[in-house]
């Protein structure tokens, strides 16, 4: 009897606790089509925190809710924070970045809109354009390989040089350069160094994110990058919640309030649109 007693109570027992993950799941799968009044969005320091409060949280109110920045200094905490919950989205990393956490960390995250993005931009304060740059011209370049790399590609895509054909242009480093008719000194230094050198040096191959922070007038750029699609920004979200608060951005930021605004900035309007933003007329 005894027996029998206890295990009528173990049965209860268990049967209590898969009610209550069975109304946990179910109150998941509620909380993901919700979309917050005040939306936690991750961002680190840059231009983007100003896009964002700038011209999509006006979107957003319009549509009834708020942005809310949360910033971060690095470049860890804004997916594992988003991961655990912490905030409802985060704009701070483009595609190929994100799929490199979601496989080597298994973060369940997943990007629901690809987001205007600054690219490598050529200055000089000594040429106004391309044609009048001299033989022997000193050009400055960011020393990480990544940018290395992309400013690299910029100058091949500019006509300044070409890169040898049977290397992996993602992992181009000087020796790479085939051709350099105008014997181009390619320095290679911090990238946070280039807009300062531009008085000691001919030119610069400048991110634009320390661009922007040197106040660097893109409109006076002498060559912009042609930013591919898997390395523009993206806004990410949990991938239980993309038709919840992952749809909701998605279509603030296809607002044409918010496109025509980005359009309209005399610095966002030089930021690389994605492949779905509609040409300025």
């Amino acid at each position: 009897m005894k027996l029998l007693t206890t295990l009528k109570t173990l049965t209860l027992v268990a049967a209590s606790v898969l009610a209550l993950s069975g109304c946990g799941d179910k109150d998941k799968l509620q909380n993901a089509s919700l979309v917050p009044d005040d939306i936690k969005v991750g961002v680190v320091p840059g231009p983007y925190r100003e896009i964002l409060e700038k011209y999509l949280n006006p979107v957003v109110v319009k549509r009834g809710h708020h942005l809310t920045l949360v910033e971060f200094t690095d470049w860890v905490q804004p997916d594992s924070s988003l991961d655990a919950g912490d905030i409802d989205a985060n704009l701070f990393q483009h595609q190929a970045y994100l799929d490199g956490i979601v496989a080597n960390q298994g973060l369940k995250l997943k990007s629901v809109v690809n987001f205007p993005t600054l690219g490598i931009f050529l200055f000089s304060d000594k040429y106004k354009d391309l044609q009048n740059i001299a033989k022997d011209s000193t050009v400055g370049i960011p020393n990480d390989a990544v940018n290395l790399a992309r400013a690299l590609r910029v100058a091949r895509d500019l006509g300044l040089i070409t890169l040898k054909a049977d290397k992996n242009e993602q992992k181009a480093a000087i020796a790479d350069i085939d051709s350099n008719p105008l014997n181009l000194n390619f320095v290679a230094m911090e990238a946070a160094q280039l807009p300062r050198s531009l008085d000691s040096i001919d030119l610069a191959f400048v991110p634009g994110n320390y661009a922007y922070a040197a106040r660097l007038d893109f409109e006076h750029a002498l060559g912009a990058e042609n930013v591919l699609e898997p390395i523009k920004l993206v806004i990410a979200v949990q991938e239980h919640r993309v038709d919840g608060v992952g749809k909701f951005l998605k279509e603030a930021v296809e607002d044409p309030d918010f496109i025509k605004a980005v359009d309209s900035d005399p610095v966002f309007r030089n930021f690389a649109k994605p492949q779905w933003w509609p040409k300025a007329q």
